[in-house]
């Protein structure tokens, strides 16, 4: 078996992952569902349904760990998949009281994404309860990680098939069914996620003083054990670049070159695109999850720089390559670039979940988040401003050199980091490994 797969032979693994696969894959269809509703109810307002997200998981980051923390993780999660089906349903309710309005739409995406803070924290938080062996732990990280974007490539799919036989309105009570079963599995595992003192609720000071502890506590965490603090904060700041050049500008590139090969072109040449990197995302997930790398941290570093050496290449081709390869090389940029970020964010979170215990876990995870929603927001806005001055492929490219150099950059750190002797009298989590 494909070591990836392995903690699958888990029964309370198999339970959580059967339930995490039925609320990404739901996620997705919202994600689709909600868009599409709001073009229809409001146009050009509909970029307001994705834009309000990174804000809603802004504020609910900043300032719910007040009361997040005081929370079991696993009532954290299972709570926030009913609140997550409940507002996933409201504007279905509201489609057959008085119609769907881009109100209701904006409402259901504020929620989903500010429960989004609260959820996948304190998941991050159960796992090394959940698999305690290390090995074990980047293996369901590859598991979990991949489950997401599988999601994310198949979430279309089925939205396509499901669009033959079910109006678009229902894809939302399908997300909601789909965050239903997977509270459910959640609660059947329940007795896997409470072990190792995460059950006891974190202690806090009364009063201002324990609003700020909690409101801190993430930043000291990761101040204070710098490696992997840093690590978390660059893959979170580079997540903007990264949304920049997979999710508009290569949509802006097929839409102004209508590149073709073998009669596919316009819309079907954008999903080859998009398949190509979802099949070096999801290929890439499975030789990080399942492969225990002798230098993470500078690997982690090689994932960006395969990442940004992809996303340049597709810029490049577009520019340099006839009409006839256009389409193929674009398709191989983007294998190459989603074979990259796993290659990062696997071990990344296998090390913060050995650095960091317990709560501290979705402290130090809830502070990423808040990054990356404000590191795709101001992106998505500056990215408008530089499509209209630099053209949508040279912006692809300056966010493809962005990531490069980055990935350049943090190898060679990370490898003068990891070259250095090791005391005798060191754990082995403190050498790097």
């Amino acid at each position: 078996m494909i070591p990836v797969f392995r903690p699958l032979k888990d029964r309370a693994v198999q339970i959580v992952w059967s339930g995490l696969c039925t609320s990404t894959i739901g996620e997705d269809l919202f994600r689709v569902a909600s868009v599409w509703l709001a073009v229809e109810v409001a146009g050009n307002m509909a970029g307001l349904v994705t834009g309000v997200q990174y804000v809603a998981m802004l504020v609910a980051g900043l300032f719910g760990a007040v009361i997040f923390d005081r929370w079991r993780p696993d009532r954290a999660m299972i709570g926030s998949r009913a609140w997550s089906a409940a507002f996933a349903f409201l504007p279905v309710v509201g489609y057959y009281v008085s119609g769907i309005s881009i109100t209701l739409l904006i409402l259901s995406s504020v929620g989903l994404a500010a429960l989004r803070m609260v959820f996948s924290p304190a998941l991050q938080s159960t796992i090394p309860t959940l698999v305690p062996n290390r090995d074990e732990q980047q293996a369901i990280n590859g598991l979990f990680d991949a489950t997401y974007r599988i999601a994310r490539l198949l979430g279309p799919m089925v939205a396509a098939l499901l669009h033959l036989f079910l109006p678009v309105i229902h894809f939302l009570s399908a997300t909601a069914i789909g965050f239903i079963i997977s509270g459910i599995a959640l609660h059947m595992a329940r007795h896997r996620l409470t072990g190792g003192g995460l059950a006891d609720p974190v202690r806090m000071a009364p009063g201002w003083r324990g609003a700020w502890d909690a409101l801190t506590a993430g930043f000291r965490l990761m101040v204070r054990e710098r490696v992997i603090g840093t690590v978390l904060v660059v893959n979170a700041v580079m997540n903007g670049p990264w949304m920049v050049a997979l999710s508009l500008a290569i949509a802006l590139i097929v839409t102004e070159y209508r590149p073709t090969f073998l009669g596919f072109g316009d819309l079907a040449a954008y999903a080859l695109v998009m398949g190509a990197y979802g099949v070096g995302d999801v290929s890439g997930n499975i030789i990080a999850g399942s492969v225990r790398f002798r230098r993470p941290l500078s690997t982690m570093f090689l994932g960006y720089v395969a990442m940004g050496g992809g996303f340049s290449f597709l810029a490049l081709a577009v520019w340099f390559l006839p009409a006839e390869a256009m389409l193929p090389a674009m398709m191989l940029g983007a294998l190459v670039a989603g074979v990259g970020g796993p290659f990062f964010f696997v071990p990344m979170i296998t090390r913060m979940q050995t650095v960091f215990h317990g709560h501290d876990i979705a402290r130090v995870f809830r502070l990423r988040l808040v990054v990356m929603a404000a590191a795709m927001l101001v992106s998505s806005l500056v990215a408008t401003w530089f499509f209209e001055v630099m053209g949508a492929v040279a912006t692809q490219l300056a966010c493809g050199l962005l990531i490069l150099a980055v990935g350049g950059i943090g190898y060679g750190l990370c490898r003068r980091l990891e070259n250095r002797p090791v005391p005798v009298a060191s754990s082995p989590d403190s050498t790097g490994e």
